[in-house]
């Protein structure tokens, strides 16, 4: 075959293929593509990740993922950053992330982007308190799921130029975790910073102008109790990919 095969949603690889090599030659990809799937035996906290932990909360490798457990003291947290490498906006970058958390009720998740100056923090980058909506991000762009929300249901959120311009939307009653059930969220952003968000494969939001288009960005993933309440919440995989 000597023309382009062009593919609208899923390429899929069934019989025989699914368990042996389906490809034959060089595969030569326009993206560079970084996983983190936490088969390490050991975090390295020091090289590849940003461990932010508030007292007794803990971040380990498991066999599920990476584990976050925070134990039952209201606002505590756990906060992951995937910080040895930095992605631009100016190449694209489009972070995948797949979690699950053991308890939804007095809890709050953010899974995204966040910038590289301030991912080590023991604060998540966003909160929403009844409708205030709170960012302690420089910029970002990610969803969030706060209890201390009036209706508690996912939101798509970014913060813009040392968070002086945030914003959240809340996506339908439909988009709340259930225990113990994985979530695949993306977030996509493009070489002016606007964002684009997908929930378990499903586009549910568009901002324009998200993140300053000259920021670093880093995946990040967090957990806070909102109660005295333990949680623990497992990511089970980031994939990364921007232009090369």
């Amino acid at each position: 075959m000597s023309h382009n095969v062009y593919v609208d949603d899923t390429l899929v690889f069934g019989a025989e293929a699914k368990t042996k090599i389906n490809t034959i030659g060089p595969v030569d990809s326009d993206k560079i593509f970084k996983e983190y799937n936490f088969r390490e035996l050991l975090m390295n906290a020091t090289n590849d990740y940003t461990v932010e932990l508030d007292t007794d909360s803990t971040i380990a490798v498991g066999s599920g993922g990476a584990v976050f457990t925070t134990l039952a003291t209201d606002t505590r947290v756990a906060n992951l950053g995937i910080g040895a490498v930095r992605w631009y906006p100016a190449s694209s970058p489009i972070v995948e992330m797949k979690f699950k958390i053991s308890l939804i009720t007095t809890v709050a998740i953010y899974a995204g982007f966040n910038d590289a100056a301030t991912e080590a923090s023991t604060y998540l980058p966003h909160g929403i308190t009844s409708s205030t909506h709170t960012a302690t991000a420089t910029d970002s762009a990610g969803f969030l799921f706060d209890t201390l929300q009036t209706l508690k249901y996912f939101n798509v959120v970014n913060s813009l130029a040392a968070g002086s311009a945030k914003a959240f939307t809340q996506l339908a009653s439909t988009y709340v975790p259930v225990a113990d059930t994985y979530i695949t969220i993306w977030v996509a952003i493009d070489t002016s910073g606007n964002a684009r968000y997908w929930y378990n494969g499903v586009p549910v939001g568009y901002k324009a102008t998200a993140v300053t288009s000259t920021t670093p960005l880093v995946p990040f993933f967090g957990i806070r109790n909102n109660g005295a309440a333990a949680h623990v919440g497992t990511l089970r995989y980031v994939r990364v990919w921007c232009d090369a």
